[in-house]
């Protein structure tokens, strides 16, 4: 019974196991990385006070990313490295009462409008098509962006492809508030910057990283964006540019469920009912139809021991009896057959009394349930 109960278990567990190796296998969510519509935005980025007061900025065509660098002053969850890293690269010179407003990695947003202007006829100058890819790993998730980056130009050595990872409302541990809060920052270098070479990679953002810095897709799966910005020269030019903005909405759960997907718990499911009720099927028939045996001394006859069987709902028949050594049956045991409902007595005659315990092996077949060998032990009635 116990070989029977794991299997059902091992069974039921297997397209667990199948789902989560397909799981491993597959992202659970995807989202593509479309060309850009337009190209007159702009990026501003905000490092808040630490009273959460953000920059306020009603242009349109702008893209707003807040940056929080007090966690260790406030005991905020919210993650801070990337900020305070983010802080170093702009020489920004953070201040706790008042936030600042950097726009296209400029200071002065003017100086910014002023270098958009100078390459506003030439946009666009790269072009970028891939997807973001959702993976579960190790509890957590992973982010895996395989691209294809094309320069329409020839590019400075020094461009520099940021990842912004962000989420439009944020909540932290004592209730303060933000719109797009920057979670994770990755910049990457590794592609061709010759006009009309093609970069194919796979940039990612690790689950290790992830979790870090508090991203739970499971707990708060809506709400996230990527922001891709692509910063440098131009090939002749030494004015730093916001070459590239676009911001793509994560996907964090998938929109469909495959058929394959949908039906497989549904098996476990319904070949776990049939397995369980088989099995509580069999343990009920056993239990109304395997006989109650008892056993004990004749209180008359030396050296007799008398076996009381009582059926259930099932006819049976005892087809063999022997018992362990030392003790020896004085007489051959006869088959013999037993109606259901009905008890009977056997008395089993030895040739002499032992004084180690008496074990008898009783083989039945019970209509239905087969052939079983049930074991009975008796105390030895030498008194020592």
């Amino acid at each position: 019974m116990q070989k029977m109960v794991l299997t059902v278990l091992l069974l039921l567990i297997s397209p667990a196991i199948m789902a989560a190796t397909a799981a491993d296998e597959k992202p659970i969510a995807s989202s593509k990385i479309g060309e850009v519509a337009t190209f007159d935005d702009v990026l501003i980025e905000c490092f808040v006070a630490i009273t959460t007061d953000d920059c306020e900025d009603a242009s349109e065509n702008t893209v707003v990313l807040n940056w929080w660098a007090y966690s260790d002053e406030t005991n905020s969850n919210w993650p801070d490295d990337d900020a305070k890293a983010r802080a170093g690269e702009l020489f920004v010179n953070l201040t706790i009462d008042e936030s600042q407003m950097i726009t296209n990695e400029e200071i002065n947003a003017e100086m910014a409008n002023d270098n958009r202007n100078e390459i506003e006829d030439m946009l666009p100058v790269v072009r970028i098509v891939g997807e973001l890819n959702v993976y579960e790993e190790l509890g957590g998730h992973r982010i895996e962006i395989p691209i294809e980056m094309t320069p329409l130009v020839n590019l400075s050595d020094s461009t520099i492809m940021y990842i912004f990872l962000s989420k439009e409302y944020s909540i932290d541990d004592h209730n303060r508030r933000l719109t797009n809060l920057v979670y994770e920052m990755k910049p990457e270098f590794g592609f061709s910057n010759q006009a009309n070479n093609s970069t194919q990679t796979t940039w990612s953002l690790s689950e290790s990283h992830l979790t870090a810095a508090g991203v739970d897709f499971a707990e708060s799966p809506y709400g996230w964006s990527v922001t891709f910005a692509l910063f440098g020269e131009l090939e002749g030019s030494d004015t730093n540019q916001l070459l590239y903005l676009n911001q793509v909405e994560l996907a964090t759960q998938p929109e469909n469920v495959e058929l394959n997907e949908f039906l497989m718990p549904i098996f476990a499911i319904v070949f776990g009912i049939i397995v369980i009720s088989t099995i509580l099927g069999n343990m009920y028939r056993e239990e109304h139809g395997m006989p109650i045996i008892s056993g004990y001394w004749h209180r008359d006859k030396a050296n007799c021991l008398v076996v009381e069987l009582t059926t259930k709902n099932r006819r049976m028949e005892i087809k063999s009896l022997e018992v362990d050594g030392p003790w020896k049956l004085s007489t051959r045991f006869k088959s013999r057959f037993i109606e259901a409902k009905k008890s009977t007595k056997i008395e089993l005659k030895f040739k002499q009394s032992e004084s180690t315990e008496c074990r008898i092996h009783i083989r039945l077949e019970v209509d239905e349930l087969g052939v079983w060998t049930q074991f009975l032990a008796i105390a030895s009635n030498v008194n020592k």
